[in-house]
């Protein structure tokens, strides 16, 4: 629902605050109680709180938009989308894409619309179930939301080193999934 608020141009996160935050944010200090009082891994009381989804899902912003950006460096032909992608960058590292959703853009594009729903969905398996199975750390330790993705997931995991390479892997993930429909992007006439 984070990402069809956004397509629509509505900021999905504070829009589902109320939510996402009354449900995940008392997990998230559930977790961080256990972890203060010494549990570790398997004993921290829930597997996904509020800062999961910033440390695996929303790198960059919603939609995992670094990766977005990532991609149009390697593939994009279009100008108009690399110059938005070297504007948006460096707000990116810090989780910050407005200039991206905004500027592309993402908002009412068909193009991206698949990418934009598909890529959180995928993420959060792939890091559910690397926790579920033990492989990471639950997320224990609120962090800013403005820390850079892939050290979020190491600092809010209590420096579980796995939980950066699960966070990479999710970046490679979400890369791989925008990638064909930035070529796709390359074909459209801008005068359209």
């Amino acid at each position: 629902f984070v990402q069809v608020f956004w397509f629509f141009g509505l900021h999905g996160p504070n829009v589902l605050s109320p939510v996402l935050d009354g449900v995940y944010i008392p997990l998230l200090n559930q977790n961080t109680d256990a972890y203060n009082l010494g549990a570790r891994g398997a004993d921290l009381p829930f597997l996904w709180t509020r800062g999961s989804f910033d440390a695996f899902v929303w790198m960059g912003g919603s939609g995992c938009t670094i990766a977005l950006l990532i991609a149009i460096f390697i593939f994009s032909k279009r100008d108009d989308a690399k110059a938005v992608a070297k504007l948006s960058f460096p707000m990116g590292c810090f989780n910050i894409n407005e200039p991206v959703i905004f500027g592309l853009p993402i908002v009412l594009n068909p193009i991206y619309f698949i990418p934009w729903l598909l890529s959180p969905v995928v993420l959060t398996i792939i890091a559910y179930a690397a926790t579920y199975f033990g492989l990471v750390s639950p997320v224990a330790i609120p962090v800013p939301w403005v820390v850079p993705p892939v050290i979020y997931a190491f600092l809010a995991t209590g420096a579980d080193i796995m939980a950066a390479v699960v966070a990479a892997i999710n970046l490679v993930v979400a890369t791989l999934i925008w990638i064909p429909f930035v070529m796709l992007a390359n074909k459209m006439d801008t005068a359209e």
